[in-house]
């Protein structure tokens, strides 16, 4: 698996970077006079974006905003807020083009497809696509799905996965990752498609967590994680992915302030835990192709 997230590394420090050419800087220049950031989040992708029981919105995807956020108030010199907007895996893209939102943030998988509508961050997460299902129900390798209702979001890499993987699968089209496990509790389907990171966390608020699994123990196919920007806009891109950068330097040299926000929602005792070792060796794969910023202080 780390060898496989180490070529995913090249592949999208090297293709995200190669965005359009620039234009005037509008998203930049309009956060420095309105001082606000807007900025796109989803409800059900645990633990990146999501609504917690005191009704604040968390999640690592949240902090690496406010990360953006006190970058981007570093360089005006003022004071920057961060508005929060809830978006779906429907509008996530419509709202960066008509300008409602400056960023979305959250568990968007880099393709070229997507490209052609928005620009992307530097990667800041990867997982793959995996299945939630019953333990018991014989559903496993792709060969397993043919014939079974399989429950995918509509538009979304994992529903291109499985369609092109195991056509014979029956897809049943929900809104979210939450209809999903309803679907899945209830019956009306086999599997609940999505990537294995965000299916953990949602694993883990179903009603008997303990009858439920994830398949296969690797991924269906690999995916990068990348914040989503309105397109040539490259004062802004640049400061996302100076922000990104330095947070990841600080995992790999093992700076406290940045380990505290991933162990906040991936260590042993965080919200879905995931090996330090395998991230880091993916971060260190990113960082490895941008000069080193220097961490005489994080964030």
């Amino acid at each position: 698996m780390k060898r496989t997230l180490a070529v995913m590394t090249m592949t999208v420090a090297l293709t995200v970077t190669s965005n359009h050419s620039s234009l005037a800087g509008a998203i930049f220049d309009r956060i420095q006079k309105t001082g606000v950031i807007t900025a796109g989040a989803r409800k059900d992708a645990i633990p990146f974006g999501f609504v917690n029981s005191q009704g604040k919105w968390v999640g690592y995807s949240l902090d690496m905003l406010e990360l953006i956020r006190k970058e981007t108030e570093r360089k005006l010199g003022k004071p920057i807020k961060l508005k929060i907007v809830e978006i779906t895996p429907q509008n996530r893209f419509e709202k960066l083009k008509t300008g409602v939102i400056d960023i979305e943030c959250g568990s968007t998988t880099f393709t070229w497809k997507r490209e052609n509508e928005v620009d992307f961050s530097v990667s800041y997460f990867a997982s793959g696509t995996q299945l939630l299902t019953r333990k018991g129900s014989n559903l496993d390798d792709i060969g397993s799905l043919a014939g079974r209702r399989i429950g995918v979001i509509a538009n979304t890499t994992n529903e291109a996965v499985i369609k092109n993987q195991q056509p014979a699968a029956i897809l049943v089209k929900v809104k979210n990752r939450g209809e999903g496990l309803q679907k899945l509790e209830t019956g009306e389907i086999d599997g609940f498609a999505s990537d294995g990171i965000t299916l953990e966390g949602l694993r883990k608020s179903a009603k008997n967590p303990n009858n439920l699994a994830i398949v296969p123990s690797y991924p269906y196919a690999y995916e990068s994680y990348a914040c989503t920007l309105p397109e040539n806009d490259s004062k802004w891109r640049d400061t996302v992915n100076y922000t990104l950068l330095k947070f990841m330097e600080g995992i790999v040299s093992d700076q406290q302030q940045a380990v505290t926000i991933y162990e906040r929602w991936f260590g042993e005792d965080g919200v879905v835990p995931y090996s330090r070792e395998t991230i880091n060796d993916y971060f260190q794969g990113i960082v490895n192709t941008y000069e080193w910023i220097p961490l005489t202080v994080f964030p």
